[in-house]
């Protein structure tokens, strides 16, 4: 109406009583909250199936354990972390949250990622490859396109036959327009479908499909098979945060930065030390550079910075000489390693499981902090 008055702005504090945290609520002229400030950090997880037991296991291995008291709820706790809330949503709208800044940090495929970014870059991955989750985004077609075997091919079937675009089910709808495009298809038409896609060619709703397949099981159950050249991608799960809220200058800034630099650390450490594991044993020798020499023989007897060699205290009466030998190595050459202790004398070998791997710095920080283009605040408060 011109006069100038813009909106009404009214704000309120609400104290909710299950989590104590105060919001500050800023209503527009709709009524609805524009902008919501608030103390917590928020990570978003998977809401249900194998991918959210994968991710508590993750959680679990790494000394963040995920509390749900509710099961019909979709919040949820970390163990250890007062400063963070977590939120059970669908895995698309986990990337889709992130990258809108609703939530800073989630846990979502990669697949996901690159189909519901977008092109604002404001989804970053703060660990690429969490270990779980893997499998491809890949073209199936039915078992009876005998003359089908690769995307060439489809592509000059398509060419051969204009009649009627060729109907490609998926919910990977931008993605199979880009890759689609790379191969020279343009006569398709995507129908999307958000479950149970391999029923579709039966059905007679579409020809072939774009989905996700791990084992490639249930695409032949189904009679359909992959096709030389329909990868898409490969995907894994990943834990990603918001690049706005990751590079905000201010003391939550900070915050989340710290949080998502422990979340990291405490991931890369447990992925090493999950491949690795510890042998102790006792070795005789007339001193600590007599053990190591003899050590240094054994090409799996060095370590990860070379062994660990100390004084056994021997019982009243006994011989001296006698060494305790630690060391790490990766667990497909313990064996090797056992063997190679026998030899030099070695007894009383014990093999334990390492649990963490925490190197000097962390490469992958760096390289984050680099990526986002900004001064690394954590040492100084850490």
């Amino acid at each position: 109406m011109g006069m100038g008055l813009g909106f009404l702005q009214v704000v309120t504090d609400v104290r909710f009583s299950a989590s104590r945290e105060r919001v500050r609520i800023c209503l527009g002229p709709n009524g609805f909250g524009d902008a919501i400030s608030r103390e917590k950090i928020r990570i978003a997880v998977p809401s249900k199936g194998g991918i959210l037991d994968d991710t508590k296991d993750l959680l679990r291995d790494i000394g963040a354990e995920l509390r749900i008291s509710n099961p019909r709820q979709y919040t949820a706790a970390l163990k250890g972390f007062e400063d963070v809330e977590v939120w059970l949503q669908r895995p698309p709208d986990i990337a889709r949250k992130v990258r809108d800044g609703t939530v800073e940090l989630g846990f979502t495929g990669y697949d996901l990622v690159v189909e519901h970014g977008g092109e604002s870059n404001e989804i970053v991955p703060v660990h690429e490859d969490l270990g779980y989750g893997q499998c491809r985004l890949a073209v199936g077609v039915p078992m009876n396109w005998g003359d089908i075997t690769g995307m060439e091919d489809l592509s000059k079937h398509l060419k051969a036959n204009s009649e009627r675009p060729l109907r490609v089910a998926s919910k990977y709808s931008a993605q199979t327009k880009k890759f689609f495009a790379r191969s020279g298809i343009r006569n398709y038409q995507i129908v999307y479908m958000d479950g149970a896609l391999e029923a579709s060619t039966q059905m007679g709703t579409a020809d072939c499909i774009v989905d996700l397949v791990s084992s490639g099981v249930t695409l032949r159950e189904n009679l359909l098979k992959e096709i030389e050249g329909g990868t898409l991608l490969t995907s894994t799960m990943q834990l990603i945060g918001n690049r706005s809220a990751l590079t905000r200058q201010d003391e939550r800034g900070t915050r989340l930065r710290i949080l998502a630099r422990e979340l990291m650390e405490r991931i890369e450490a447990h992925n090493v030390g999950s491949d690795q594991c510890n042998l102790i044993a006792n070795v005789r020798g007339s001193s600590p550079g007599d053990v190591a020499r003899r050590l240094g023989a054994g090409t799996d007897l060095r370590g990860m910075d070379g062994p660990t060699i100390s004084t056994v205290i021997p019982p009243r009466g006994s011989d001296l000489g006698m060494y305790a030998v630690g060391l790490i190595i990766p667990k497909e050459r313990m064996y090797n390693a056992v063997e190679q202790l026998r030899r030099i004398g070695g007894s009383g070998v014990c093999v334990l499981p390492v649990t963490y791997v925490f190197e000097k710095s962390s490469d992958r920080w760096k390289s984050f902090i680099s990526e986002l283009g900004i001064r690394d605040d954590t040492d100084a408060v850490l």
